[in-house]
């Protein structure tokens, strides 16, 4: 590529803006120190290995009112075919415009009514800057709790924003996963390489955590941003079932109780005659109770004497004294026998 037209003027010194994008240009060293008086690129990104944007710093150094037109060329004779996909200061090279393994050197060239400037040339190859999405919906599940000194298990899992860039099989992703307890800001724990966008945790404590993951190509060394972070609570199971079992018991208790109060003892009786019924009273068939009780014992032999072999009982009558405890002496009781035993 022909070389940079000789810079015009010196300025002053760099501003404290300017040096603070420093650490944002991979692809400039000492050249970054003339950016107020040319543009240069700053930023190359392919999300997918096919297609490919490079951002550019434009002039600081230009007076109010004065025109500028930036031109972007590649392979010496090849202009920039988008300037507007990839925002303002840049250009997006599609598929059609792209081809791997192919080295893209190109500048950018500042033109103002007074003179132009040309930034520093750069040479890349869309392998080196490939740059993945950062993860989304990070979610965990818990998978086993244990007591507190074995600690919890714990499954996350997460999705490619997007898979249509993985299709055509040139990036194979791997993720890097960091956690740690939002008590602890500086110890974060790794979890890397991941190949699959799952991950199981074992053994954490109880407690709250802030986890996030970012990706990259498997062949390429640009990690993506980080994903939202997630914040991660991991509750004392075994506390909890505690306080659950008593609960269950004091309520189940109290139902208990309303449902013998209200509704087993009003109908007690009712429960007890169901259950313990009542034994029936002797009787004889055709025979009318209340004979027995009279003692009409003519009646009652009528009856049986319809009856073969009845005989009626024998009656006899004796004279028994009796000590009577109230008047200290004795006193005369009737009885008589009934079939040889005696009633009085």
């Amino acid at each position: 590529y022909p070389p940079s037209p000789p810079i015009i003027t010196l300025l002053p010194p760099l501003s404290l803006t300017s040096l603070s994008l420093l650490p944002f240009f991979p692809f400039l060293s000492e050249e970054a120190v003339a950016v107020t008086t040319r543009p240069y690129i700053y930023r190359c990104r392919s999300p997918n290995m096919e297609d490919f944007t490079c951002w550019w710093h434009p002039l600081d150094n230009l007076t109010g009112g004065e025109e500028v037109t930036y031109l972007l060329t590649y392979s010496k004779e090849y202009e920039c075919p988008d300037y507007k996909t990839g925002g303002p200061n840049s250009c997006h090279f599609d598929r059609s415009h792209t081809s791997v393994w192919t080295s893209y050197c190109m500048n950018v060239t500042a033109i103002t009514p007074q003179w132009n400037y040309t930034s520093k040339g750069l040479c890349l190859d869309v392998a080196d800057i490939v740059e993945t999405e950062a993860p989304i919906n990070l979610t965990f599940v818990l998978t086993d709790a244990g007591k507190d000194e074995t600690g919890h298990n714990v499954r996350l899992s997460w999705v490619y924003p997007k898979p249509e860039d993985l299709q055509y099989g040139w990036i194979t992703l791997e993720y890097e996963m960091q956690y740690r307890q939002v008590t602890e800001p500086d110890r974060w724990k790794v979890k890397h390489p991941l190949r699959e966008p799952h991950v199981e945790l074992l053994g954490l404590r109880v407690g709250d955590y802030v986890v996030r993951v970012r990706s990259r190509s498997h062949n390429n060394g640009l990690w993506s941003k980080w994903s939202s972070p997630l914040l991660m609570s991991i509750p004392d199971r075994l506390s909890s079932g505690k306080v659950l079992v008593l609960v269950l018991v004091v309520g189940v208790g109290v139902v208990a109780f309303l449902v013998f109060t209200f509704g087993i003892m009003p109908h007690s009786k009712r429960i007890k005659e169901y259950f313990l019924p009542a034994i029936p009273k002797p009787r004889i068939m055709g025979i009318d109770p209340l004979l027995l009780k009279k003692g009409h014992l003519e009646e009652i032999n009528r009856h049986f004497s319809n009856f073969h072999g009845y005989r009626p009982p024998s009656y006899s009558e004796e004279v028994l004294p009796v000590w009577n405890t109230r008047g200290k002496g004795y006193s005369v009781q009737f009885s008589y026998t009934v079939n040889g035993f005696y009633k009085y």
